[in-house]
């Protein structure tokens, strides 16, 4: 059992001395994505235009608001043989509402799903080629890294490519 234990220790430590030895020669990097993604033109440009479109779906929804509320205002003054033809009417103003807001809303989501995913991807890209043009061996997200030198953060320089590639 002592010659086993001793051959352990020998085996353990030559392997630590060896994985010491080959860290030494990695080149590690790391790269804060969500920075990356914030200041990415791609995404602002993006935004912008979900955020047009929503101001745009908006202005629909607020048309339609305001011919529900005109309904409901007529069906106080009307006498009551009128009032059931109108509430009818008011049922389907405000079934229509309740769709073309979901199903907007819902469709912006997809969109702005996909336009993300679109962007993953060009960030993994950029970040995959800059990894193989440099010879790094890791290159990590940053917001998993506790500790790293700003020599080993790639952020700035990832901005800097993906923008430029954007134009």
């Amino acid at each position: 059992m002592r010659k086993f234990f001793g051959i352990f220790l020998v085996v353990v430590t030559a392997l630590s001395f060896s994985v010491c030895g080959f860290a030494e020669n990695l080149k590690i990097g790391y790269v804060d994505t969500i920075k990356v993604f914030n200041e990415y033109q791609r995404t602002k440009d993006q935004d912008q235009q979900l955020e047009e479109k929503k101001e745009l779906i908006q202005g629909k929804l607020d048309a339609k608001e305001k011919e529900i509320q005109k309904i409901q205002s007529r069906l106080e003054v009307l006498k009551e043989d009128q009032k059931e033809k109108e509430r009818e009417n008011l049922q389907t103003k405000m079934q229509e509402y309740r769709e073309m807001r979901q199903k907007e809303f819902t469709d912006i989501k997809k969109e702005r799903d996909e336009m993300m995913k679109k962007i993953v991807d060009d960030i993994d890209q950029a970040v995959s080629n800059y990894g193989k043009e440099n010879k790094y061996d890791f290159i990590i997200n940053g917001n998993s890294v506790l500790y790293g030198t700003k020599t080993n953060d790639l952020t700035s320089d990832i901005i800097k490519i993906i923008n430029k590639s954007y134009k």
